[in-house]
This record gives C-alpha cells, sequence and structure tokens, in this order.
C-alpha cells in the first residue's frame, strides 16, 4: 500500500505533536498530568471528525448509527456482540443525534484513561509514553480512533492488570471477568490475571495461553457458528504477514526492555511486579500462530499485547533514570506518528 497524505490530518498531527514534546521538554515534574490532559483534548478531538466523511465500517461510527437511529433497530443488530446497544437505544435514540452519540462514545474513554492515569502515576513518566503511544502509534491510535469496545477494553485492561502486580487484592480479581463483556478477546488473559503474583506464574499464563489458541485453531470443528473467521479473503495473506511480522515485533520490543533493565536504577518493588506482569503474557505471544488461518483473530489479540509491551518498554526506560533517553525516546514516538497519521488504513480516519 502506498502513503497519502491527508492535508486536513496534517495540521492537529502539528499541534499533538508540538503538545507532546513541550510537556516531554519544558514540563518534567508535570508530564504524566499534563499528559493526561492532553489524551483527553485528544479523544475530544476525535470525537469532532466529520462523521459523514468516515466510512460507515468505522466502529464508533457503526455505533453511533445504531444507538442516534430514531426506528426499530433490531433489524441493524448484526450480532449478540451488539445486544448493550438494544438496551441503550431506548434512551440514546431520543437523547442524542449521530454527531452527539459519535461526541459522546470518545468521551467514554476519557474516565477509562484516568484509572490508568491513577494507577500509574506513582512511576513517574510511564503513564506520559502510553500517551504517546496511544496518539502516535498506530496500534494505539487505533484504539482510539477506530477499534472501541477493544480500546476501553485494553484501557481497562491495563489498569486491572497494574493494580493487580501494585496492589495484590484477590477481590480485585474478579473485575477480569467483565473485560469480555466489552471485547471477547480480552478473555484471553483472564487466567493469567487470575494467577498473577502467584507461584510458576509464568508457567501458568503461558500455559493457559497457548491452550486458548490451540481451541481457536481448533474452533471450525469445535464451534460450526464461528468459522467465518477462519473463510478465505483477498486480504487473508496480508493479515498473515502482518501477524507474523508483529509477534516479531513483540519479542524485539521484549528484547530491547530486557537490555534497558540490564544497568537500570534500582526499581521499585511495584514497578519490578509491574514489569513481571507483563512479561509473563507477553512471552508465550507466538501462540497466536495458532490463529495463522484466522489472521483476523490473532492481529485482534496482539493489540492487547502491544499495550502490555508499551507498558513494559516504558517502565524500563522510566527506571534507566536518563533524562537523555527518556526524552529521546518521546521525540522517537512523536516523530513515528508521521508514518502512523499518513497510513492508508489510518489516514482515513482522521477526517474533520
Amino acid at each position: 500500500m502506498q502513503f497519502e497524505i491527508q492535508a486536513h490530518a496534517f495540521l492537529p498531527h502539528i499541534l499533538f505533536s508540538a503538545g507532546y514534546l513541550a510537556i516531554a521538554l519544558l514540563a518534567r515534574k508535570r508530564r504524566d498530568a499534563l499528559g493526561f490532559i492532553l489524551i483527553s483534548i485528544f479523544c475530544i478531538t476525535l470525537g469532532f471528525r466529520d462523521i459523514t466523511g468516515m466510512s460507515r465500517d468505522a466502529d464508533p461510527v457503526t455505533y453511533a448509527l445504531l444507538l442516534s437511529y430514531p426506528g426499530d433497530i433490531s433489524a441493524l443488530i448484526p450480532g449478540a456482540d451488539y445486544f448493550v446497544f438494544t438496551l441503550l437505544h431506548s434512551m440514546t435514540g431520543t437523547l442524542f443525534n449521530l454527531a452527539g452519540c459519535f461526541l459522546v462514545l470518545h468521551l467514554l474513554y476519557i474516565p477509562a484513561l484516568y484509572l490508568l492515569y491513577t494507577v500509574l502515576k506513582a512511576f513517574k513518566g510511564v503513564f506520559f509514553l502510553l500517551v504517546g503511544w496511544l496518539i502516535f502509534v498506530n496500534s494505539g491510535l487505533l484504539l482510539l480512533a477506530n477499534f472501541f469496545r477493544q480500546g476501553l477494553s485494553v484501557l481497562l485492561f491495563l489498569s486491572l492488570l497494574s493494580v493487580l502486580c501494585i496492589h495484590p487484592d484477590k477481590r480485585k480479581r474478579i473485575f477480569a471477568f467483565a473485560l469480555p463483556l466489552l471485547h471477547a478477546g480480552a478473555a484471553a488473559f483472564i487466567p493469567g490475571m487470575l494467577v498473577c503474583r502467584r507461584r510458576h506464574y509464568f508457567l501458568l499464563a503461558g500455559v493457559s495461553f497457548i491452550a486458548l489458541c490451540a481451541m481457536v485453531h481448533f474452533a471450525p470443528s469445535l464451534f460450526p457458528s464461528g468459522s467465518d473467521y477462519f473463510s478465505r479473503d483477498s486480504d487473508e495473506g496480508l493479515h498473515q504477514s502482518q501477524l507474523l511480522i508483529k509477534i516479531l515485533t513483540i519479542y524485539a520490543m521484549l528484547g530491547l526492555g530486557y537490555l534497558l533493565k540490564v544497568r537500570a536504577a534500582p526499581t521499585p518493588d511495584g514497578a519490578r511486579n509491574l514489569q513481571k506482569g507483563a512479561v509473563g503474557m507477553l512471552l508465550p505471544t507466538a501462540a497466536l500462530l495458532f490463529t495463522y488461518d484466522a489472521p483476523s483473530i490473532g492481529l485482534r489479540y496482539l493489540y492487547y499485547s502491544y499495550g502490555l509491551a508499551f507498558l513494559y518498554v516504558s517502565s524500563a526506560i522510566v527506571f534507566r533514570r536518563s533524562e537523555a533517553l527518556f526524552t529521546f525516546s518521546a521525540v522517537a514516538i512523536c516523530l513515528f506518528g508521521i508514518v502512523t497519521w499518513t497510513y492508508p488504513t489510518v489516514a482515513v480516519l482522521l477526517i474533520w
């Protein structure tokens, strides 16, 4: 695919890049708080996109259309995953128009981001680097600009895992079962969250994830109703290549995080447990090769993996205690946004 320049996306990218770099360079003590404000403004900005110029296949457009539709939506519901929209429609259909629903959906990201901010703010700089991931890297940007339910699920998943790693509480583990209500892919990580901070965590988390991926591999024979995921399409070869490349990228990020930790400053117990929690769920990522015949499934799982990987690397960067390295990382993430915002599958979503 060729790159394309979206003139209407160029100015917003410049503005958010300038804001991000200004915080990184000039507000060292308040980076996380100002980063939260910046990402909140970004979500609001996404909510004011020109919805009429976007494809109806974009998730937030579909959801806003269903929630604001003035008539009966029972015939428009594509599957069981959309049952919650049937429940909400009786209220939203009378309160909001299409643009209003679209904006409200994006405002829902802000409480989820605030939860992640409150969990990570003790480790100054980690949340700020994650903000850069969400704005400038395609795996993060797509969660906010397109994959609404999965975006919320990933943010809550990172928050809950962080809480379980930093402040272990058996009662909080029960919230892991709520994540698949937002996005079914989160079910793959529930066993890992349930055994977090326990003996043999790496083994138990790895075996459970591998077993679940193996079940997906045999899904056509076990669950005939889900066999559509395994039907061949014209983009299957491209998706398979993306799956392989992205799995390798996850392990490259694991290696980078490990190298950064080699000469790191003393790391607090909470941060060290957080890093172990992320690594335990990332090590079995190669099990997603079981989904090679249904790469769209594996690619969905990888959004959670990228969130974990950036959390791990961000933590490793912060506890290197090198201001030069931190600044370089923030600038590199920001510059990567030039590629992300002009990539065809992303550029078509950034229409104002």
